[in-house]
């Protein structure tokens, strides 16, 4: 396998056309990794079959303070298995999906049988075209609003029957839930936990991670961020959190809030899905996202939120989005770490 880094050059050009079922499920997969996660912790598994891969949630990676019950956990996996039904679809597979088959296993997401034979939409192409370029950009957006039509696109391209997009456009409720996410910032940097859990994930930028979030995703240089796990939790770290995050609502065009409508893990599945698809229908249209969930990882910021906006489902995320520079990608572990094989035959080879 190349650099975790070079994972994101993964080329349609080495799809193996003429190759075994299970080999295209490993091509598959490569673009299912390049999925967000929360602190990029990739909490997925796949096991290849014969003719199916099953997504497995992988509870090893999860984040006990922030995300006690594994929500944000199984949305990361629902956005990788959005990631691979898009893949499938381009190369002609059209996935015949069983979600959560074994009632005795919880950790068993969902089963995907390949059919093949189907014809791929424009918009299948442009998703599968974005995956590759999507980006989480935390840093400031140009000064340019987005276009409504735009906008309605990407409100509408998500899985309605189980999640919604709410675009905050009232000036006042956008102020309140700025508010929230100060508040958010200050609680949590006041909560050791919270310090410790975050510092584990942060990395220097020269740091050989598969994992977690280089300083460079921060916009810190090599010699600030091996300091970087240092300043969390420590030199008003909250105050200096709240502000920053307040430069960056003020300085984005749409702040939006995806919500389920129920709480339960298959909802907290289709949230990830509908999050997958929005972020790679943004950028076919060049727009960027970055999260500001901290009210929604404080429990009663998160009932402020829910009732300040109205909600009547379930809020999961906090997305703010607009025009952003070019950033790098984070990184991503070998798709041999993460494939479960039930086939000795499954192809090993170096990628």
């Amino acid at each position: 396998m190349r650099s975790n880094i070079l994972a994101w050059e993964v080329s349609e050009n080495d799809f193996p056309s003429t190759g075994t079922i299970q080999e295209k499920m490993k091509f598959f997969v490569r673009y299912a990794i390049l999925a967000p996660s929360g602190h990029n912790t990739q909490p997925w598994l796949f096991k290849i079959n014969e003719d199916y891969i099953e997504v497995i949630a992988d509870r090893t990676r999860a984040l006990p303070v922030i995300d006690p019950e594994d929500v944000e956990l199984i949305i990361s996996a629902g956005a990788a298995l959005e990631n691979l039904f898009v893949a499938m679809k381009y190369f002609g597979y059209g996935p015949k999906i069983d979600y959560f088959p074994d009632e005795g296993d919880n950790d068993l997401l969902a089963r995907v049988k390949l059919i093949e034979k189907y014809e791929p939409s424009d918009n299948d192409i442009k998703l599968f075209k974005a995956i590759p370029k999507r980006r989480t950009n935390r840093t400031q957006f140009a000064d340019q609003g987005v276009d409504g039509l735009i906008l309605q696109k990407i409100e509408n391209c998500i899985y309605v029957d189980k999640t919604n997009l709410l675009v905050i456009k009232d000036s006042g409720k956008r102020e309140e839930a700025l508010k929230l996410i100060e508040r958010g910032d200050k609680v949590q940097c006041e909560d050791k936990s919270f310090c410790r859990e975050l510092a584990q994930w942060v990395h220097p930028n020269r740091k050989n991670s598969k994992d977690g979030i280089p300083g460079y995703a921060f916009g810190m240089n090599d010699l600030i961020s091996y300091a970087g796990p240092f300043f969390i939790g420590n030199l008003e770290w909250g105050d200096i959190q709240a502000a920053r995050d307040r430069n960056l609502v003020k300085g984005s065009p749409v702040l939006a809030v995806l919500e389920c409508k129920e709480n339960n893990p298959i909802n907290w599945l289709f949230t990830g899905m509908s999050l997958s698809r929005m972020l790679l229908t943004a950028c076919d249209e060049g727009i960027s996202a970055s999260y500001l969930n901290q009210p929604i990882e404080v429990p009663d910021l998160k009932k402020q939120l829910k009732e300040m906006l109205g909600l009547n489902g379930y809020p999961q995320l906090i997305i703010r989005m607009g025009y952003g520079k070019q950033v790098k990608a984070t990184p991503r572990r070998d798709v041999d770490e993460v494939i479960l094989a039930l086939n000795d035959n499954l192809d090993n080879e170096e990628d």
